[in-house]
């Protein structure tokens, strides 16, 4: 089997991913994770990529150049998809190294959220609407922070969320919400026109999101 063929082979099913996500981002990301192994990349270069790739979108804002910033925002999160099945890819030379495992999604997380918190904030901040930026990057970690407490206390925490999906979206498979792909194509919108008007949307619906989580959890 051909690295393109395997690859394909591994890819998460609609049933386990995001909706926005499967059918986005992962599409792309084979190319990119293709790519990512002919050039001998680790999976931890790839995710240091990532970040990379914000931080040329914030480049592209100072330069005045927003129609493409806008569409970069996208090329962070389809190399965040790439260093996964980068890591799977190579899985069977590293199966009794748990450590590299834990290691690279604990390195995931952390670059991904400071690259992306730091493009909305230069954003606002280019668009002379920092406090904006700001608000937007805090409802941003702290739907973070809430998703991450919530994993470490609540041991049936994906129970709670299929219950709530269930009944609210039926027997949907897969998931809808306001995830990282959602959150990357409201801010490229924001970003390709300039518009802080869409950064404030993205603000307003990042807090209510994160507050909404606390009175979900609130009888546990």
């Amino acid at each position: 089997m051909g690295v393109y063929s395997e690859l394909k082979s591994q890819k998460k099913t609609s049933a386990d991913d995001d909706y926005f996500v499967y059918y986005t981002y992962r599409k792309l990301s084979t190319y990119t994770t293709w790519l990512s192994i002919k050039l001998g990349f680790t999976a931890n270069f790839v995710t240091v990529l990532s970040m990379l790739a914000d931080f040329l979108v914030i480049y592209y804002m100072l330069m005045g150049n927003w129609i493409l910033a806008g569409i970069l925002v996208h090329l962070g999160p389809i190399l965040d998809c790439s260093d996964g099945e980068v890591a799977r890819y190579h899985l069977k030379d590293f199966k009794k190294t748990g450590y590299k495992k834990h290691y690279g999604g604990y390195l995931d997380e952390v670059l991904g959220t400071i690259g992306f918190s730091l493009l909305i904030v230069f954003a606002g901040y280019f668009m002379n609407q920092l406090w904006i930026g700001l608000a937007a990057s805090f409802g941003l970690l702290m739907i973070i922070i809430t998703s991450v407490t919530a994993q470490n206390l609540f041991e049936n925490k994906k129970e709670i969320a299929k219950k709530f999906e269930k009944k609210f979206l039926g027997n949907l498979k897969g998931r809808i919400g306001f995830s990282f792909g959602i959150q990357r194509l409201i801010i490229s919108l924001a970003v390709f026109f300039y518009s802080s008007n869409i950064l404030l949307f993205f603000a307003i619906i990042a807090n209510c999101f994160w507050i909404l989580k606390f009175w979900l959890y609130r009888n546990l």
